[in-house]
């Protein structure tokens, strides 16, 4: 299936390949993917999602997550954060004041990921400051919201790699 869809090769830090995304959709409001895990986020850094409301439903697979939620504030000094152990079955709900981080993903993870439309605030990382105090920093490529009407079907994106 995904050989026909519009592929996407998410990268973190130093240029590690960790999720393929492919656009399924666009109806009533919410976007849909299907995601292939590659390995964790390699990026040590928390993150959040730019939309009110975004979920992932486990096909295949799982993942260990770090999630931390903020208070209503933009205070990320005080975080608490918690692991857990996700499994195929499971909907992982990550709204707007979550911040997470897939830190191990089983080989041949599949989800489905869809969010709501549009953007309610930037996408960024919680990183320390000079002080060692936890700011948040908007994710400078965070754009491009329509990447799918012009990427190349997963079969011709040469991208594409086996499970790290």
């Amino acid at each position: 299936m995904s050989d026909h869809l519009p592929c996407k090769i998410i990268r973190g830090d130093k240029e590690h390949p960790y999720l393929e995304r492919y656009y399924l959709c666009s109806v009533l409001g919410r976007r849909f993917y299907l995601h292939r895990f590659l390995g964790g986020d390699v990026d040590e850094a928390l993150h959040n999602h730019p939309w009110k409301k975004s979920n992932s439903f486990l096909l295949t697979g799982g993942y260990r997550e770090c999630i931390s939620r903020r208070r209503g504030t933009d205070d990320y000094r005080q975080l608490s954060i918690e692991s857990r152990q996700l499994k195929a079955g499971h909907l992982n709900r990550i709204d707007a004041d979550c911040l997470h981080r897939i830190v191990e993903a089983k080989p041949e993870t599949w989800t489905v990921f869809w969010h709501t439309i549009p953007r309610v605030q930037p996408w960024g990382f919680v990183v320390d400051d000079e002080n060692g105090e936890n700011r948040f920093e908007e994710y400078a490529n965070g754009r491009g919201a329509d990447w799918y009407k012009r990427a190349p079907k997963g079969k011709r994106c040469e991208e594409r790699l086996a499970f790290r």
